[in-house]
């Protein structure tokens, strides 16, 4: 059985709540107001059933003053029915209910002409010649305009054929994508608990699923399913749901929240948008204009940045970034609709292109390019934008969850046809980072560069400290640093020493004059053994001025002659080994060592004792123990 939303939408008092009634048997008007004043107020629900058509209708309040009431129900239709009373014919809520529909992308419907039986024949076709001008253009223009008496029946049969008809062309929503319930109706059920209702828009939910309240934090189980009143496991895209909440509690909850798989939704303050703005809205819309946004079933006020333009007259589109004064849950292409904040008309509306979009600068040709790319992209394309605008920093599968319409397992399985194209680098498989092809060689280019340059101003050093050339690489994350590296190695391009980076072609080239320094110096620190010279005695010893010296001592310490325990502090590696050796002699006969044993060990001060006892901690030689030292593999082996 084929599941469809209808939708009602109309003036106040041409009988959308009674045409409801006499389709279904249902009353909507619930409210005791809603019976005392004769008007729909609230959202009523009803359902049709046909013989292989199950449709939830969503009957709307007509009243101007309930208009936002109207816009939380007629997010999730699939088809509308416009009623329009045949005694008054077309009022000023049809026109903007029937704005309000074009701008939401519903796109098949039909026109029920009420209230027949209070006029002649003659009169009612003088209405739908009235009525072919009024649709012209619009989504209703050449569909069905079905004369019906809720009073008498008459017509009744005529419209229920109608319905059928346009159902069987409408194409049912996809189950696939994220698991969507923008919530219209909340309430307790004695003992069961909270409960809300909505209209599925994408995916589907299970008895037993987690799930999260969105823009917010809270989350719950799934323990109970109604799909048009009846109680199922599972509920699917494109049917009238409600779902019992475990885990929260009713005032928690309120309308305009959207019900979605924890971490699937992202909310934002911001949106990127393309935005109509209707012929018959009352004045331009200028950009800083503050509105009403609507989408879903959430109301929230913003502040419209228009692309590349100060203002825009009624009749004419543009590229927008909203400012939103309090966050919503949605996807791109959304549509969404926008009334001015005083007078509370409807103005126009669109389509949302990008859900955690980048600040703007209105004037900048690029940003209008940007968008221009965005809106006709498919998911496949629109993956791609999304990663060329995160650059070297790349992206994984939470960070663009949510910014497209798939979910996690089908942006995964993207990525995955993407890098086999070479559209793409997959740096981690388990997690989906990845960036585009151009960037991931932009950042060996730059770790090529770096390298370079580096060499060029330091000859005598056998490579870059590896974080320092990461921090001049373009911004790459260090998974990503990391990847590109590996690629560089194994194309035999860079050469990784330790924590040292260097280009393979690189070596250090001492010089006859450099050379006969560094024999001098290495001279000095060898028979100085236990006790490290003084740099400056040892520079004019070796009758060498300090630039020179300081260069020589650099290239014995990078080549691991000389180790620098402090800056002014070096020892020889000869005098390092035996030292080593001295102390896991004694380790091995008296299992731990003092500062002070240690000093006497070797005959040299406090001084120098410490620095050397911290090295061979670091060495991972000894463990420190309280003031003592033991040897690390007898204590780990322990």
């Amino acid at each position: 059985m084929k599941h469809i939303i209808i939708g009602t939408a109309g003036h106040i008092d041409h009988g959308k709540t009674s045409l409801v009634r006499a389709l279904t048997g249902t009353d909507t008007d619930r409210l005791k107001e809603e019976k005392e004043r004769g008007i729909t107020i609230e959202l009523g629900f009803a359902q049709l059933d046909m013989e292989d058509l199950r449709a939830g209708i969503v009957d709307v309040p007509g009243h101007e003053r309930f208009v936002k009431n109207m816009l939380a129900g007629a997010g999730g239709i699939d088809l509308v029915i416009l009623v329009i009373a045949a005694d008054e014919g077309v009022m000023p809520q049809t026109r903007e209910h029937l704005a309000i529909c074009r701008l939401l992308g519903v796109r098949a419907g039909l026109v029920a002409l009420t209230k027949t039986d209070l006029v002649e024949d003659d009169w009612i076709e003088l209405v739908r010649d009235d009525l072919a001008d009024f649709v012209k253009g619009t989504f209703l223009e050449g569909r069905p305009v079905v004369p019906v008496s809720s009073q008498t029946g008459a017509g009744m049969d005529d419209l229920r054929a109608a319905i059928q008809t346009l159902a069987d062309e409408t194409s049912p929503k996809s189950n696939e994508g994220i698991f969507r319930l923008p919530i219209d109706r909340v309430f307790t059920m004695r003992g069961f608990g909270a409960v809300v209702t909505g209209t599925l828009f994408s995916g589907s939910v299970r008895v037993g699923d987690r799930v999260q309240l969105f823009p917010g934090a809270l989350e719950a189980r799934v323990r109970g399913l109604q799909v048009h009143g009846e109680g199922v496991d599972e509920a699917t895209a494109g049917s009238r749901t409600a779902v019992n909440l475990q885990g929260v509690e009713r005032m928690e909850i309120e309308r305009g929240f959207v019900l979605g798989r924890p971490g699937e939704l992202k909310p934002t303050y911001m949106l990127d948008l393309y935005l109509e703005h209707i012929p018959d809205a009352p004045r331009p819309l200028k950009t800083r204009d503050r509105v009403r946004f609507h989408t879903g079933t959430s109301e929230v006020m913003g502040r419209v940045s228009l692309i590349g333009k100060d203002e825009i007259a009624p009749g004419e589109n543009a590229y927008a970034q909203i400012r939103l004064e309090a966050p919503v849950a949605v996807l791109p292409r959304d549509r969404f609709v926008i009334r001015s904040y005083s007078p509370v008309v409807t103005i126009g509306g669109g389509e949302i292109l990008d859900v955690m979009p980048r600040k703007h600068r209105r004037l900048r040709a690029s940003s209008m390019a940007h968008l221009e790319q965005l809106r006709p992209a498919d998911e496949s394309e629109r993956l791609k934008i999304l990663l060329h605008d995160t650059g070297v920093a790349g992206a994984d599968v939470a960070a663009l969850t949510g910014r497209l319409t798939l979910t996690p397992e089908e942006i995964g399985a993207e990525l995955q046809q993407l890098g086999k194209k070479g559209a793409v680098r997959i740096v981690e498989p388990d997690t989906g980072l990845s960036l585009t092809k151009a960037h991931f060689e932009s950042v060996q280019n730059s770790i090529s560069e770096v390298l370079g340059g580096y060499h060029k101003a330091n000859p005598l050093r056998p490579g870059a400290p590896r974080e320092e050339v990461r921090g001049k690489s373009g911004g790459a994350s260090d998974r990503v640093f990391a990847e590109a590296l590996k690629v560089l190695s194994n194309k035999g391009i860079v050469k990784e020493e330790g924590a040292l980076l260097r280009l393979a072609a690189h070596e250090v080239q001492v010089g006859e004059e450099l050379g006969k320094v560094k024999t001098k110096l290495e001279g000095f620190f060898k028979t100085a053994s236990f006790q490290p010279p003084v740099l400056k005695e040892v520079f004019n010893a070796a009758g060498t001025p300090d630039k020179a010296g300081k260069a020589a001592l650099q290239v014995l310490v990078d080549e691991g002659t000389l180790i620098r325990l402090k800056e002014d502090l070096i020892y020889h590696r000869e005098a390092v080994d035996k030292a080593q050796g001295k102390l896991e002699d004694y380790l091995n006969d008296k299992d731990n060592i003092s500062a002070s044993e240690f000093r006497d060990l070797l005959g040299i001060t406090r001084k120098h004792a410490i620095p050397l006892l911290e090295y061979f901690d670091t060495a991972r030689v000894t463990l420190r123990v309280g003031d003592k030292r033991v040897l690390r593999h007898r204590r780990e082996g322990d």
